[in-house]
């Protein structure tokens, strides 16, 4: 539990289990259990101990790890799981340690076993369904809010870049059109230097207009990352050894806007680029369900290489309020290499 408040909260659900409990014994079986007896107290005593254990795992174990991440399966499976430990704590605390202090069973053990399992499954099966909904339910109430309140921090970040973005810098369509401009007087007599410019074009409006968008698709993230090597490669000539691979089938797919470039910028920037004996690598792979990168370069031992930087620590954040914890974001460095790897759900 993250918070003193959903700590609180989540006691004031268990009492109110409890207290709905034990009204229910008052009411329909006539049971007080404070003042009929010691042994009814301590048998509803361990009985609170068994639920309380179970949403306490639900809680913060099944629903987060399974059931948010759509793990219906497994989920089925841990709540099966839940179902036989709530039956085996309340046989051995009632049946085992309670009935060595008091003698008594909570079950009547003058019936056919059959029965007295029978009893004990659906009894178990009942209290586990009910605290395992409740829980689910409040664990979902919170992650909503704390969802909620993430997304409009970001949308304020955002909205705090993007006025930092149009302070900074000079209309972008001034500067289109002067680069245009520039590509039909080169066109005829330098081809080439025009065709870089047009490219160029592409790239800066792409950083411009992309991220107003909160996802753009696979295949225009492509193009602008082989725009962004291409002018690396311009600038070193032959002397430029970074290996792009990709692999896989694009289609439509959509994944955030700008996220990819991050890691090639680490590679051209911090990384050896220039030595063919050491060749970057950066490897994308595209399934139907996954994306998958992976860049891989060696580094100056002199240089102060981090993978925490302030860079990181926001693609980070911004992957965490969009997929929560359905992406891998993994870095690795040794003596003279850096490697990073992400994968995401598309």
């Amino acid at each position: 539990m993250n918070t003193k408040k959903e700590f609180l909260y989540n006691l004031l659900i268990v009492l109110a289990i409890i207290i709905l409990d034990v009204l229910g014994d008052y009411i329909i079986f006539d049971k007080d259990v404070f003042s009929s007896s010691f042994t009814l107290f301590l048998f509803k005593t361990t009985f609170t101990i068994s639920l309380l254990t179970v949403y306490i795992i639900n809680y913060i174990y099944s629903v987060p790890k399974f059931l948010f991440k759509k793990k219906h399966l497994q989920y089925f499976l841990v709540f099966i799981a839940m179902i036989l430990l709530f039956a085996g704590l309340r046989f051995f605390l009632e049946e085992i340690i309670l009935y060595n202090i008091t003698g008594r069973h909570n079950y009547f053990f003058d019936v056919p076993l059959s029965e007295l399992i029978s009893n004990y499954a659906w009894d178990s099966f009942y209290y586990t369904l009910r605290v395992c909904l409740v829980s689910a339910v409040v664990c979902l109430f919170f992650r909503y809010n704390e969802n909620k309140e993430e997304i409009h921090q970001l949308q304020i970040e955002q909205e705090k870049a993007k006025l930092s973005v149009l302070k900074s810098q000079i209309s972008p369509h001034f500067l289109f059109n002067t680069l245009n401009n520039f590509y039909e007087e080169l066109y005829e007599d330098k081809p080439k230097t025009a065709s870089d410019i047009l490219k160029l074009s592409k790239l800066l409006r792409y950083v411009t207009y992309e991220t107003n968008e909160d996802f753009t698709s696979i295949n225009k993230e492509i193009t602008f990352i082989e725009d962004y090597l291409y002018f690396f490669k311009r600038r070193y000539e032959d002397n430029f050894h970074v290996q792009l691979h990709i692999d896989g089938f694009v289609h439509n797919q959509k994944i955030p806007s700008l996220i990819l470039i991050h890691f090639i910028e680490n590679v051209c920037k911090h990384g050896i680029i220039n030595d063919k004996n050491r060749p970057a690598n950066i490897t994308l792979v595209i399934s139907d369900h996954t994306l998958e990168l992976k860049t891989k370069n060696y580094i100056n031992i002199s240089d102060t290489y981090t993978e925490q930087g302030i860079g990181t620590k926001n693609i980070k954040q911004r992957l965490e309020v969009i997929y929560k914890d359905s992406f891998i974001l993994e870095h690795q460095k040794t003596e003279n290499q850096f490697e990073a790897y992400l994968q995401l759900e598309l």
